[in-house]
């Protein structure tokens, strides 16, 4: 835990020093949208980001920053304000120490072969993390440790579950390995639902180029429930087409297996996507398509369904998303929910990129 503070007031310190006497960066960006859809509470929401960011150079090659978010919302008569995505860095050109709302040493080098139950490694979902990254000729490694804060006192305020990873660049191949080891309860029971894990896992992985195609092999294991995969991931571009293909066998307490395709078709004005997966026993199929009127307007339409009743990416729709130049936009949609988890969840979320609402939106958004 003193190491862990040191480490933290010497960022602060290093921070304070630079912009006292180094190359000063200050940025601003925000957005705002104004929306009504017919089956929210009186129709009408709203909502509004501002991201901030500082930068200063200091004299030894080192860079601090800081940024943060403000999200400012009213959705369904709920009024929030929540400051978001904190963090606090030191880099160089081979390596840097971050503070914040960032991601776990595992999760940011990691590489999977497909939808495998045995990579949880734990994803940083607003939690504090203290990582740090080094890069030496063609490896890159990182360690991080989350520190518990969550419950609001001082005595959960410390580290908890090491995380480290590496990756090598070979020339043809590259290999990598992660591993977080296991933890106490972060940040109360919640967490267990979330996407932290508190089990041990590890995790090696290798991929490679060949005749055009990309082939990804890797083998995790979490420890404490036994359950271990191996996954073999292929993707294969040629011209405007590309094709993807993932197969998992798992040992344990899930599936035998899991596996799944995909094809993407872009060409000009016109993209179609595609996949079917089945996993964990539970099977998914999206088919969407999009045309560029090359007016501004993008008409988009598709689907996606899943055997999960409360999965919220399930539901038929289309969109109108009109360009009104200078970062402003207006979009209509309709999406019609195919089960009841959809039609309670505020947001459905489309593998195109978009969050639609269930029933009829019409949404105005700008960019500053």
């Amino acid at each position: 835990m003193k190491n862990i503070l040191l480490a933290t007031t010497a960022i602060v310190a290093f921070a304070g020093a630079a912009f006292a006497e180094g190359h000063t960066g200050v940025s601003f960006a925000g957005d705002a949208s104004l929306g009504y859809n017919d089956d929210i509470s009186d129709g009408f929401f709203w909502d509004s980001k501002i991201m901030t960011g500082f930068a200063a150079e200091l004299d030894n090659g080192l860079t601090a920053s800081a940024s943060f978010d403000i999200n400012i919302a009213n959705d369904d008569d709920a009024d929030t304000v929540d400051f978001d995505d904190y963090t606090l860095s030191l880099t160089s050109e081979t390596g840097g120490l971050y503070y914040g709302v960032t991601a776990f040493a595992a999760e940011s080098l990691w590489q999977s072969a497909g939808d495998m139950a045995g990579d949880s490694f734990s994803e940083a979902d607003n939690d504090i993390v203290l990582r740090g990254e080094l890069t030496f000729g063609s490896v890159t490694a990182a360690v991080s440790t989350a520190i518990e804060d969550h419950a609001g006192t001082e005595a959960d305020d410390d580290a908890t579950q090491l995380s480290v990873a590496a990756v090598a660049d070979l020339g043809t191949f590259t290999v990598g390995f992660a591993y977080q080891e296991k933890s106490g309860l972060f940040g109360g029971a919640a967490a267990v639902a979330g996407d932290y894990n508190m089990d041990e896992v590890m995790g090696v992985f290798a991929s490679t180029a060949v005749a055009g195609f990309d082939v990804t092999l890797a083998y995790a294991e979490e420890t404490n429930s036994k359950q271990s995969s191996v996954g073999l991931e292929v993707g294969y571009t040629m011209g405007d087409i590309t094709l993807g293909a993932y197969y998992v066998s798992e040992d344990g307490n899930v599936a035998d297996e899991s596996y799944g395709v995909s094809v993407g078709y872009a060409s000009g004005p016109i993209a179609v996507a595609a996949y079917f997966n089945t996993d964990l026993n539970s099977d998914e199929f999206a088919v969407q398509g999009s045309y560029d009127m090359g007016n501004g307007l993008v008409l988009t339409a598709g689907s996606i369904d899943g055997d999960s009743i409360t999965d919220n990416d399930f539901a038929t729709f289309i969109v109108a998303d009109y360009d009104l130049g200078g970062g402003a936009s207006v979009m209509a949609s309709f999406a019609d929910a195919n089960n009841v988890g959809t039609k309670t969840s505020g947001d459905i979320d489309t593998f195109g990129g978009y969050e639609l609402k269930h029933g009829t939106t019409v949404e105005l958004s700008f960019a500053f």
